[in-house]
């Protein structure tokens, strides 16, 4: 199977059947098969089909459809770069989205460069794989029953009257066995497995290959959302948490053709206002903890306000919560919220749950960060004061500003505008 066949796309395009991109045409097969996966999947919201087109949303990564690859790419209007630029940003975005989500630590930071971005997401995994390999898998007690000709561990005795009727030199027996048959084991197995089914480089099947050769042999588990949500970690397999997260992304976004052949579809793909959430976050918890000063930076501290009449709570949970001297009576709490939106109006939705966050939180100053493309300074800021509200025509001390953020220097993805953002919003008023 030919790999490299290529179409690079950005979000909220369209792409038409026989249209030809970067020289690569979208057949009707193809089309046919995303039909054929939409119906399998139909909670899907990668993209939605019309007559022989398909619309893409605000998702971003990998779809790849027997022979073809489909990139979608962040939207880049406002900066003009081209494809190599916004990939390169996408791959390291995605790499510190797994970063602030499982705190992976692997050779992903050299060796993402001038990969594709389905090569990126398999890689970490089989980084991640690797290093299970290399420290042993792990090894857990189970039950197992069986008929034997010997008494091991307890008699299943109406087991043993049913198989045993006519066999009085047998018996159906249940005991435990310490081995690597666990569904840890048998979950890195199964995605294994699925990266060679995909045919993709060389390299990497090779890599594949060589870890099913030696990974030890498990039952196959069924595969679905409500497995990895039962998964509980102890002492001796946390160390799998990183490589199961990937495993869940690849397996669950996997659609196999169930009557054989090779149109199998592979679709990765992570909703861009997360992986924009991801990277703020990122740079502002490196810059915090390089600042000099005490700041915290929390992602999603949920907290409760309104009690519902079914007797659970309602939860305010802003994208980013900051705290200046945190613990101390002067702690100065701000809040930001994240928008991948560029050359957006400020919607009065996003103002009024700015209003609230501040309220509930006690932070007198809010902000939205909206990407952008700047000149002069990485980051630019904004105040809008709210009003008072019973005298209307008076302005308050709580504002909710704006930040404008340039996610690029020099073409690359900017990790250290932290610092800057870190320094605009702690500025003494005024400043």
């Amino acid at each position: 199977m030919p790999f490299g066949r290529t179409i690079y796309l950005y979000e909220h395009d369209w792409l038409t059947v026989t249209q030809v991109v970067n020289g690569v045409v979208f057949e009707e097969r193809h089309f046919n098969l995303l039909s054929g996966y939409l119906t399998a999947n139909p909670q899907c919201n990668y993209f939605r089909l019309f007559n022989r087109r398909v619309k893409f949303s605000h998702f971003v990564g990998v779809i790849k459809i027997r022979d073809l690859t489909i990139e979608v790419l962040p939207k880049s209007d406002a900066h003009g770069k081209g494809v190599d630029t916004w990939r390169d940003v996408l791959l390291e975005m995605l790499v510190i989205s797994f970063k602030v989500r499982t705190r992976i630590s692997t050779r992903a930071d050299i060796m993402v460069r001038r990969k594709s971005v389905l090569e990126t997401y398999i890689q970490l995994f089989i980084d991640e794989a690797e290093r299970i390999f290399r420290e042993g898998p792990v090894k857990k007690y189970r039950n197992n029953q069986e008929n034997q000709l010997c008494m091991k561990g307890k008699l299943v005795i109406h087991r043993h009257i049913i198989e045993n009727l006519v066999h009085a030199e047998r018996f159906f027996v249940s005991y435990q066995v310490y081995d690597h048959d666990n569904v840890f084991n048998a979950l890195i197995s199964q995605t294994l497995k699925c990266i060679v089914s995909l045919g993709l480089s060389t390299d990497i099947n090779n890599r594949c290959l060589f870890l099913l050769e030696f990974f030890p042999e498990s039952r196959p588990v069924r595969v679905s959302e409500k497995l990895f949500l039962r998964l509980v970690y102890s002492r001796k397999t946390e160390r799998y948490r990183q490589a199961v997260e990937l495993a869940r992304i690849i397996l669950l976004n996997y659609h196999p053709d169930l009557k054989g052949g090779s149109n199998n579809i592979l679709a990765i793909m992570l909703d861009m206002n997360h992986l924009w959430e991801s990277y703020i976050y990122y740079v502002l918890k490196k810059a915090a903890q390089h600042s000099g000063i005490p700041v915290s930076v929390e992602a999603q501290r949920g907290k409760p306000f309104w009690r519902h009449p079914g007797n659970y709570d309602l939860q305010l949970r802003p994208d980013i919560l900051v705290r200046k001297n945190p613990g101390s009576e002067s702690e100065e709490a701000l809040v930001l919220d994240t928008k991948w939106k560029y050359r957006s109006d400020t919607s009065i939705g996003d103002v009024r749950q700015m209003y609230a966050y501040g309220r509930y939180f006690g932070a007198r100053n809010t902000f939205l960060l909206y990407p952008d493309r700047l000149t002069g300074s990485p980051v630019i800021r904004k105040e809008g004061p709210f009003y008072k509200t019973l005298a209307r025509r008076e302005l308050s001390d709580e504002k909710c500003g704006l930040l404008f953020i340039d996610l690029l220097k020099d073409n690359r993805l900017n990790k250290e505008v932290g610092r800057g953002v870190i320094e605009l919003i702690l500025l003494p008023e005024g400043g």
